[in-house]
């Protein structure tokens, strides 16, 4: 009498942990945060031949915690493309020539000088300079082309729909898409985290 409901329950485990370990490997990956901006690495050859090999330090030149020799580590090439050089990094803060920036795909932080080796760039400029799409896997509301900022719906995009940024508002943005329409998008959510990723120049 007591086997029946035991292999029952272990039937129930067994198919509950592959459902659940299906589930989490389904789930969307994690957005990076927007941050304040990024540093934007130089394609100059002295920088591919050399790499990177910048200093990492927990506070601006003490504590030095490591050293990133290629931004590509970084985690974040389905937000920035597949480059042959150095992919930008996203910065949290700035303090004269230092930066604090996400250096891995686990959100981990540290403070960098990047030299003659890169350069800060706020959202805006970096933005306007970039052929734009909006990531996969976002809630629908986030799809949404509008006239202005909380306005009227003129449309939905897809992830795979390029747009050009003319200029951007706190979380929103001023879209050219396909060549013929003018709206408004989310660029970046209400926890601050980006919603769009950019095509590579180098690959498009």
């Amino acid at each position: 009498m007591t086997k029946r409901p035991l292999v029952i329950l272990l039937v129930f485990l067994v198919f509950g942990m592959c459902g659940s370990t299906g589930f989490a490997a389904s789930q969307p990956r994690m957005r990076p945060y927007a941050g304040i901006g990024l540093v934007v690495f130089s394609s100059s050859d002295t920088v591919k031949a050399e790499g990177l090999n910048l200093p990492l330090y927990e506070e601006p030149g003490l504590s030095r915690v490591g050293l990133l020799k290629n931004s590509r580590l970084s985690g974040n090439e389905w937000i920035f493309g597949l480059r042959n050089d150095a992919s930008p990094l996203v910065v949290s803060a700035r303090k004269g020539d230092w930066l604090r920036v996400f250096y891995d795909d686990a959100g981990r932080e540290a403070w960098l000088n990047p030299q003659y080796k890169g350069h800060f760039q706020s959202w805006e400029q970096f933005l306007k300079l970039q052929a734009s799409r909006l990531l996969p896997g976002l809630q629908s509301q986030y799809y949404q082309l509008v006239q202005q900022p909380g306005g009227k719906l003129l449309g939905t995009l897809t992830p795979k729909q390029a747009f050009k940024v003319l200029k951007i508002e706190n979380g929103w943005g001023m879209v050219l898409v396909d060549q013929t329409r003018i709206g408004w998008l989310r660029w970046r959510d209400d926890d601050g985290r980006l919603l769009v990723g950019f095509y590579n120049t180098e690959n498009h």
